[in-house]
């Protein structure tokens, strides 16, 4: 029983023996191979760093593919404060992105569908009417900018100039018309019934002791010819497009509060996005410094910004 059990103990020392040799023969091929190459690597801990380094770099990577603001607009006014107001989001996850439409109903479609997230086209009355006539209920985000229209002289370059039955260029539309036929009545030329609204026509003239004659043109043709006309209502920005100073105006619209809540040029958007990041981004941009001090820099009054 003895040597069995002196067998066994001396079977147990080989074995721990043998093992601690195989691990300093490991420790041995480590510190050689520390001696080879200087470095003491090790993998696990590689990887980790490894991955580290790869998910720094991609938080820290620009982002190229920016969640697109779609904005439908008819004119050139809006789609250049847009580009301005994109300088705004440029470190943000969005880009601006114009949708140009030529007909005045197409951008309001294109909000309903979802294939624009708003507009920036119309005023309040334009917004107001669209509504009621097709049952929907789309809203105004923010009021933008304003383009007043002004007076300018055709044929004649003095108010105290004009003649039995000259004839006056309006733009056409029938808030357009109304605009119109409230400045000449400010110019004391016509004279509207009382209580006549901005949904005011021609039959509303109570008063036209020049006889004046009315003839609609498209204002986004541009500046009419001013020998055809005695006197020419548009905006100062087609004015100056046209070369024309807009102190040559005989007269443009007053702005007071009032006109300029329901005749600015506003950012148009579906009710339950009003309150969405898209929306709320677009309009904190439209806000911008680099909005304001375009307007003030380019358009030399002739655009105001609604602030």
């Amino acid at each position: 029983m003895k040597i069995k059990r002196y067998g066994i103990v001396f079977l147990l020392f080989i074995v721990l023996f043998l093992n601690g040799c195989e691990k300093n023969n490991g420790n041995n091929e480590k510190e050689e191979l520390i001696e080879e190459t200087g470095q003491n690597v090790s993998v696990e801990i590689e990887n980790i760093e490894d991955l580290d380094t790869e998910t720094s770099a991609v938080e820290d990577a620009p982002v190229s593919d920016k969640n697109p603001i779609k904005v439908a607009v008819v004119g050139s006014v809006s789609e250049d404060l847009l580009k301005e107001a994109n300088k705004e989001l440029s470190f943000s996850d969005h880009t601006i992105e114009v949708i140009r439409c030529e007909d005045y109903d197409r951008p309001n479609e294109l909000v309903l569908s979802g294939e624009a997230d708003a507009s920036l086209y119309e005023n309040e009355v334009y917004l107001e009417t669209y509504n009621k006539k097709n049952a929907t209920d789309l809203v105004i985000a923010e009021r933008s900018y304003f383009e007043p229209l002004a007076l300018y002289g055709g044929k004649i370059t003095d108010l105290n100039d004009i003649n039995n039955s000259d004839t006056v260029a309006i733009p056409s539309g029938d808030i357009n018309m109304a605009r119109s036929l409230y400045l000449l009545q400010q110019k004391g030329l016509i004279e509207l019934k009382e209580g006549a609204s901005y949904q005011a026509s021609a039959e509303d003239i109570v008063s036209n002791p020049h006889n004046l004659r009315f003839e609609s043109y498209s204002i986004e043709d541009g500046f009419p010819d001013s020998e055809k006309y005695s006197l020419i209502i548009c905006d100062h920005n087609r004015a100056m497009l046209k070369g024309i100073d807009p102190a040559q105006a005989l007269g443009e619209e007053n702005r007071n509060s009032e006109l300029l809540d329901m005749f600015s040029i506003c950012l148009v958007t579906a009710k339950d996005r009003l309150t969405s990041p898209k929306i709320k981004e677009l309009s904190k941009a439209l806000n911008s410094d680099y909005v304001e001090d375009h307007i003030a820099g380019t358009y030399h009054n002739s655009v105001v910004d609604y602030r």
